[in-house]
């Protein structure tokens, strides 16, 4: 009897020993292997943040080569008119004739810089009369002047002696900065634009001013032009040819060079987010030896007594110690033995549910971090710049920026269900709001006409803005007043109840190339570029309300503006 109750004190004496470990150890891969995310969330924020960057400034020099596009036509079309070619080949200052043909020259000028933002200057050179003109004022042969323009009209003069029959791109270098110079030159007559450097790298630092870059422009014969303000120079060349110190990113700008941009790899926000993801690294490092020093204590301090106490118990036992009344005390120790160990099992899971809430802690903030690379963002970003610009009083920027997030938060909303028609109209009145402040009040004019159209109607999601847009970027080219109307109302037709969407402007109109595409449902492509804007429409329709919607597109007239029509069943 009494080696078998010696055999069972073992057993539990083994099943205290390897208690610690089946509750503790568990605990070590965990957290092992949360250090392992968060060493690897380290490399992917900073993957993902020079992403961003990358992206950011790619889609922004895009953007200006597809403006150089457009500029080489622009100067080939314009040099073309017989505007410029009326300029007289003697013409002085004091010749008040000609004033008119040089204010419609300044003024056409003018209006091309309008349509690019990057573009500082446009200018027409006349190489009989030495005469320089901007979009600002004229220079005559007799003029003395100094700085940039003396520099232009030298450039021009050089220019103007050359007949390519396409248009040349290249790099002015003054003492007043650095210039990106586009010109077409035939017969004797020039017609360029102007982009400063300084202006490119400025708004790509903008752009990404939650991280620390170094723009800077490589031109096509290898020589290296830094932003003026650019301190240590030599210490970025030395930063370029090691590749562990930041990223270095190219982009082909035209025929002038390339564009380039090192990013930092210790400013901006991007610091900030390591900075955050190291101290959880570290502590959850402390918390790792804190648990291997808590086993090593647990065996000393706690383990070592309880064996102690159960051997203890045994040896009682087998001296058959008696109490005072003859009976055995071996029971008394066993209750108490047991409550014991009852007592340690609580502790135990008190102990693992402290951890489990640590980890969740951990988690929280883990997925905390990863959710602020999230598209929403952009958002919050947008946020940060209205705050910023409201506290110092920049009022059109509050302004632009918080229609532009009540735009942007609309369109993240689920865009496979229909929305209520008095929301999307407002959402169109905030895009126009902001193509307002692209293109200015005098280049088109919007209405809203509605008539029996009820609080509930329904329409699918962003349709309405896909038409609008569309009359803004085919029908508004800055040559005269546009205008744009929005119509919506209920009609009968053939017999049922319609709703009717009507969009029209008095721009170009339709080509009969784009026309012919949409019947066939074939792709629209010009200007480089695939538009599919009313044929997605379309197909939504299709797919929403097969036969019982429609969508027709026609001209009003030649040259007169388009018309598209919408109708949508609501009731047989």
């Amino acid at each position: 009897m009494y080696q078998w109750k010696k055999r069972n004190r073992k057993k539990k004496t083994e099943k205290l020993r390897t208690l610690g470990l089946k509750v503790i150890v568990p605990v070590f891969p965990v957290l092992f292997a949360l250090l392992l995310c968060l060493i690897a969330g380290m490399r992917e924020t900073r993957k993902l943040a020079e992403q961003y960057t990358e992206d950011t400034a790619g889609l922004y020099v895009e953007q200006i080569n597809r403006d150089i596009f457009q500029i080489n036509n622009e100067l080939i079309q314009v040099l073309g008119k017989g505007i410029i070619n009326e300029i007289p080949d003697t013409l002085a200052a004091a010749d008040e004739d000609y004033y008119s043909l040089l204010k419609d020259i300044l003024e056409q000028n003018r209006l091309l810089k309008i349509r690019y933002r990057e573009v500082q200057n446009f200018f027409v050179y006349a190489q009989e009369p030495d005469v320089l003109i901007g979009d600002e004022g004229t220079v005559f042969s007799q003029s003395q002047i100094e700085g940039f323009w003396r520099e232009l009209r030298n450039f021009s003069r050089k220019a103007a002696d050359t007949n390519s029959g396409v248009t040349t791109w290249d790099c002015l270098v003054t003492e007043g900065g650095t210039y990106i110079i586009g010109w077409y030159a035939k017969a004797g007559k020039v017609m360029g634009c102007v982009m400063n450097a300084e202006t490119i790298f400025s708004l790509l630092k903008e752009m990404t001013q939650r991280y620390e870059v170094v723009p800077f422009m490589e031109k096509k014969d290898g020589e290296v032009l830094y932003p003026e303000k650019l301190e240590n120079r030599e210490k970025l060349e030395k930063m370029k040819e090691n590749t562990n110190a930041g990223s270095y990113y190219e982009y082909q700008l035209g025929t002038v060079g390339k564009i380039c941009l090192y990013v930092l790899p210790d400013g901006g926000i991007l610091e900030t987010v390591l900075e955050m993801q190291t101290v959880l690294v570290v502590l959850i490092s402390v918390l790792f030896v804190l648990c291997i020093l808590f086993v090593v204590r647990y065996y000393q301090h706690l383990m070592a007594p309880l064996k102690t106490f159960v051997e203890g118990i045994s040896n009682m036992e087998e001296e058959q110690m008696l109490n005072e009344d003859g009976k055995n005390n071996i029971l008394e120790l066993e209750a108490v033995s047991d409550r014991f160990r009852g007592l340690l099992r609580k502790i135990q899971s008190l102990k693992i549910a402290i951890y489990e809430k640590e980890l969740n802690e951990k988690k929280a903030e883990l997925e905390y971090m990863q959710e602020q690379i999230r598209p929403h963002f952009f958002l919050n970003c947008l946020s940060l710049i209205h705050g910023m610009a409201d506290k110092s009083g920049e009022k059109d920027i509050v302004y632009i920026t918080k229609v532009l997030s009540e735009y942007i938060r609309y369109n993240y909303q689920e865009a496979g269900k229909e929305r209520r028609l008095q929301d999307e109209i407002e959402h169109v009145k905030k895009y126009m709001e902001i193509q307002k402040l692209r293109y200015g009040e005098e280049a088109f004019r919007f209405e809203v006409i509605q008539e029996e159209v009820g609080e509930e109607v329904t329409i699918p999601a962003l349709v309405l803005q896909t038409l609008v847009e569309n009359a803004v970027v085919h029908g508004v080219n800055l040559d005269h007043l546009v205008e744009i109307s929005l119509y919506v109302t209920m009609e009968n037709y053939n017999g049922e109840k319609y709703l009717y969407v009507c969009v029209s402007d008095t721009g170009r109109g339709f080509s009969e190339e784009v026309l012919k595409a949409l019947v066939a449902d074939t792709p629209i492509v010009y200007g480089g570029r695939k538009h599919i804007g009313l044929q997605n429409v379309r197909r939504r329709l299709e797919l929403l309300y097969g036969q019982k919607a429609e969508l027709s597109v026609q001209n009003m007239g030649e040259h007169c503006g388009a018309v598209v029509e919408v109708r949508i069943l609501q009731s047989k």
